[in-house]
């Protein structure tokens, strides 16, 4: 019923020759992969060559078969260089076991033929519209801003081996934040461990008594980091100024856990020496890596543009939200959306099945769903308070969870997994929006279901504007028919500022009056949005809103640009669009 995601074993370096030998079979074997690879490559494009006059079109011109063969082949030697790199940093005794399997994976899963064509044909697509949109906006590259690109590619960065202390404030327990007094504790903490280490203290002997960091066990030690790893930003930048053997200040990260940092070794930047024959020995010309490493270089000037521009003082809106998601796929002709609260033997779904029918935790989950059936039924505005505190699929709780709200399911679900008795119930004939159906038994065990409504969501969402407009509460419409992140909050995003969203929607959100409502906004393979703005103001974005426009803009600006052209993608014919 839920999915988890494992946390990252960041892993530490020891001195486990038998370890080193196995990174440097993994380090190898990438290589020999990827040798295939260009193989393949190589006989695709023949055969494609032989049977196809474009590998794409972008509003009729054809990006040639030669385009996409000179694009693959830079694509392939820059992985195989990376392959060689894991092989390097493997012998030198800084990537852990973990640290290299996520980096071969990471490797593995581009070199997928399918993924690797896929991949290398939309960069010689984005590289050709990305010329024409920064020749519109008076965008270029000096030739020192591409010889930086290709110097940062041939080189390895700057790596240190890195102590830390991390201590996160504690959270009551049934509470989801700590409380001031707890972020207090938290700080003390912290500053007196940095106060024991300038004492004279072992940084790992500090580590171990106080920190919360899964590497409190081992001192500390997180291993090698360079500039790129997902640590905290404040604290990762403060670790890259310091000198072997500094320690950083308390560091409050923006996950609100206060760090410390030492640096106990630094492995300078290198570049390789043989990066220009290495090129020729891959029979990959000069011209053609420096026209794809002046694509990147290109791409990064327009992105520092658009960052620049939506980092200004400029108009802001204070909005609420009713999002539906895009369909995951094409939709049968019996397709409905409905919203559910389950009710289960011992509250655990995933072991609903293995309890026997006789055992009386069914009945006491049936009793429990047949009272919020009477609630609903007498009151339906309730189902959404009632999903996000009692059922037991726990993403359906909280302000953050779904309310109960599932995605669509039609006459093929069953055949996808959907429980029978489920399908059976939802997709029997004659059921209407709104209609709240009595508590059914499933393999997970009780439901509560509430017919929401059938395709197509612009349809819906127009009925909800229309609503709204006739005087129903927006926050009504959110909590029973929103899918975003704050629909257990009445859909509030706060203040908005261009770069923030995709422009598809700060446009309509800028466009549509106060105290009013956006047209509805269709933005492709994501969903359906409808905006009610509270307020306007003319100010500079603050600190939460200049990370996601440094982070996001680019891509919130590209997208719908490059939706506007008309594009054919002949060597992956069902991704025309």
């Amino acid at each position: 019923m839920t999915f988890r995601v494992r946390p990252v074993d960041r892993g530490r370096v020891g001195s486990d020759r038998s370890r080193r030998t196995l990174y440097m079979n993994v380090g190898f074997g990438l290589a020999v992969a990827i040798a295939v690879l260009i193989l393949i490559a190589v006989g695709a494009t023949t055969w494609y060559g032989e049977h196809l006059a474009a590998a794409a079109t972008i509003n009729g011109q054809t990006i040639t078969k030669d385009q996409f063969a000179d694009r693959a082949g830079v694509e392939a030697f820059r992985l195989e260089q990376q392959a060689n790199r894991i092989q390097s940093e493997v012998a030198a005794g800084r990537l852990t076991q973990a640290q290299a399997d996520d980096k071969a994976q990471s490797i593995n899963n581009q070199l997928d033929s399918s993924t690797f064509t896929s991949s290398v044909l939309e960069k010689v697509i984005d590289s050709q519209i990305q010329a024409k949109l920064a020749a519109q906006m008076g965008v270029s590259v000096t030739d020192q801003q591409i010889d930086q690109k290709i110097a940062e590619d041939k080189t390895r960065k700057e790596e240190r081996h890195v102590l830390l202390i991390a201590i996160e404030p504690t959270i009551d327990s049934g509470k989801t934040a700590p409380t001031d007094v707890e972020k207090a504790d938290a700080k003390k903490a912290a500053d007196d461990a940095l106060a024991q280490i300038k004492g004279g203290k072992a940084f790992a002997d500090v580590a171990k008594a106080v920190s919360t960091d899964a590497s409190k066990s081992a001192g500390g030690d997180i291993g090698w980091l360079d500039q790129d790893a997902t640590e905290d930003k404040g604290w990762l930048d403060a670790v890259f100024k310091l000198d072997v053997n500094g320690v950083t200040d308390v560091i409050l990260g923006t996950d609100g856990t206060y760090r410390i940092g030492k640096v106990t070794e630094i492995a300078p930047a290198e570049v390789d020496p043989a990066w220009d024959q290495k090129l020729a020995n891959a029979k990959i010309s000069q011209a053609s890596y420096r026209a794809a490493l002046a694509s990147e270089a290109l791409r990064q000037a327009l992105e520092d543009k658009i960052v620049a521009d939506d980092s200004a003082p400029g108009p802001q809106r204070e909005v609420e939200e009713i999002h539906i998601a895009a369909p995951s796929g094409p939709l049968g002709e019996k397709a409905i959306k409905v919203r559910h609260i389950l009710y289960t033997p011992n509250h655990d779904p995933s072991n609903a099945s293995k309890v026997p029918d006789s055992d009386p935790t069914w009945s006491v989950a049936q009793i429990a769903a047949q009272k919020a059936y009477e609630t609903v039924k007498a009151d339906p505005s309730k189902f959404d308070s009632i999903a996000r505190s009692e059922s037991d699929e726990q993403s359906a709780r909280g302000p953050d969870g779904t309310g109960g709200k599932l995605p669509y399911f039609d006459e093929n679900s069953e055949a996808s997994g959907l429980d029978p008795a489920f399908a059976a119930a939802i997709l029997a004939d004659g059921l209407q929006p709104g209609q709240i159906l009595p508590p059914f038994k499933s393999a997970f065990g009780w439901h509560v279901v509430q017919v929401m409504y059938r395709p197509p969501d612009t349809a819906e969402m127009a009925k909800l504007k229309s609503e709204a407009e006739a005087g129903t509460k927006f926050e009504d419409l959110v909590r029973d028919f929103s899918e975003g992140p704050k629909s257990g909050a009445g859909g509030g995003l706060g203040w908005v500022a261009k770069g923030q969203l995709d422009d598809r929607l700060t446009n309509a959100i800028m466009a549509a009056p106060v105290n009013g409502y956006s047209d509805v906004v269709n933005v492709p393979n994501d969903g359906v949005y409808l905006f009610k703005v509270l307020g306007e103001k003319t100010a500079a974005p603050d600190a939460d809103q200049l990370a996601t426009i440094k982070s996001s803009a680019f891509n919130h600006w590209y997208a719908p640009q490059k939706d506007a052209f008309t594009i054919t993608r002949d060597l992956v014919p069902s991704s025309s669009g």
